[in-house]
């Protein structure tokens, strides 16, 4: 799963309008919407903006959350 769509199911799941992530980051309404769409890429600016200030989240804890627990990222098998 692409990260805008990390993003996406984690707003949908806790209840969080897009036009709040927007606005708390600091991002234009237009580009948050590109980007959470796919149409655009994000910045890694505008990506911690999105996570520290739109979702009040740490990153590190989207991430153990998201991937560690959903995803065996390393092969075990080699």
């Amino acid at each position: 799963m692409k990260m805008y769509e990390r993003i996406r199911s984690y707003a949908n799941e806790n209840g969080i309008k897009f036009s709040h992530i927007a606005d708390k980051s600091g991002i234009e309404r237009k580009r948050f919407y590109r980007m959470i769409n796919g149409e655009t890429s994000m910045s890694a600016d505008e990506f911690e903006k999105i996570f520290i200030y739109g979702l009040s989240l740490e990153k590190k804890n989207f991430f153990v959350e998201k991937f560690s627990l959903n995803e065996n990222l390393i092969d075990d098998s080699a």
